[in-house]
């Protein structure tokens, strides 16, 4: 075909528009980020894909592809069409023999072209359906208003097709972790070195937890978690009283936090057999912090509670469509200003004013869950 002129009209056809019957595809074309593309504005691109059907020869552009700023790590529009050539001249080819022993449905359209196809999906507001042109299938959406008259051979058929697509692929999943974790608030620089040595080893230690999720709807989860951390240490210390008197003995601490709350999840990324399966979600919920601490002997206990925040990315392998192992990375943020001293004599609550308590831990834990 020979180029038309720049004042030739080119007809778009974005996705899910209905393609004339006698529109005879020509080419194709894509306008992509070529990595140094500064004008991909969506005037710019569609414009671009117009001069190159109309160098084609042709008179209509049908997308095929749209990907939008933000998509594929790109800041441009970019698409994937077919170029067209629409005109009286261009005979509709017959349905395959494929199309006509599977498509039993028909559209008709405001402009009176009854279509066959097969109905895939149909809501109050719209009706999706599959169809064929020049023997290229073809899936549209279009709101009723744009179809004065349908058919459906088989009613029963579609509703299973639409419950089957919607079916879940699990309801409810319940995890057991262990795993181990590490605090990350910062220390004071009024502290000796040795101190915080000490405490840079009781900021470690073992984390376990169990998670019920409910799937609201495929890939969206609301759970209840429970999650706890624990570590310890001990030394030998010396000390010397206000008359100057020496004294030595041992120092220790058992440091346990406690995360109890919700969350919400979404699952970003599941495999075409179903056994890969990657999830985020955000969590919000009651952290319990609690020190069991001893010095020269004596006791005494510091506890406080405060609101968190977590954050989590999870992966699970399916190894049966019920059971699954999988690994999760988390971090939590809380801050006390408060804590309740307790030496079994006195009880007492102290403001830690400037020298707050920082929560914040990052865990790794893996485990087992049952999806049922």
């Amino acid at each position: 075909m020979h180029p038309v002129g720049n004042e030739t009209e080119v007809t778009v056809y974005d996705i899910g528009n209905v393609v004339p019957e006698n529109a005879e595809v020509i080419g194709n074309v894509s306008v992509l980020d070529g990595g140094f593309t500064s004008h991909c504005d969506w005037e710019t691109v569609l414009e671009t894909a117009k001069q190159e059907v109309r160098a084609a020869g042709g008179n209509g552009i049908e997308i095929v592809q749209h990907s939008y700023p933000g998509q594929n790590g790109s800041s441009c529009h970019q698409i994937t069409a077919y170029m067209l050539n629409i005109s009286d001249d261009v005979e509709p080819v017959a349905p395959s023999e494929s199309a006509q022993e599977e498509f039993h449905d028909y559209v008709v359209m405001k402009d009176g072209d009854t279509i066959p196809c097969r109905v895939t999906d149909k809501t109050n507001n719209a009706i999706t359906f599959l169809y064929e042109r020049n023997g290229i299938r073809r899936l549209s959406n279009l709101p009723l208003t744009d179809v004065p008259h349908y058919y459906i051979d088989d009613p029963v058929e579609l509703a299973n097709r639409k419950a089957e697509s919607q079916k879940k692929d699990y309801n409810v999943q319940i995890a057991l972790n262990g795993g181990y974790a590490f605090r990350t608030a910062k220390f004071s620089g009024d502290i000796s070195s040795d101190y915080k040595d000490y405490l840079r080893k009781l900021s470690r230690g073992l984390d376990y937890g169990a998670s019920i999720r409910f799937n609201i709807k495929n890939g969206i989860t609301l759970g209840l978690h429970y999650d706890q951390f624990s570590s310890s240490n001990g030394a030998n210390v010396y000390a010397y009283d206000d008359d100057g008197n020496y004294h030595e003995g041992t120092m220790s601490n058992i440091h346990t936090i406690t995360f109890i709350g919700v969350s919400l999840g979404a699952l970003t990324a599941n495999s075409q057999n179903g056994k890969h399966m990657l999830n985020v979600e955000g969590l919000a919920g009651y952290l319990g912090y609690k020190d069991s601490a001893e010095e020269f002997g004596y006791k005494y206990t510091l506890t406080g509670q405060t609101f968190g925040l977590g954050f989590a990315f999870g992966y699970d392998y399916r190894l049966t469509q019920h059971i699954a192992i999988g690994a999760e990375a988390s971090y939590y943020i809380g801050t006390l200003s408060k804590v309740t001293y307790d030496d079994g004599t006195r009880k007492e609550i102290i403001d830690l004013g400037n020298s707050k308590e920082g929560l914040q831990r990052f865990n790794i834990k893996g485990g087992i869950r049952f999806y049922l």
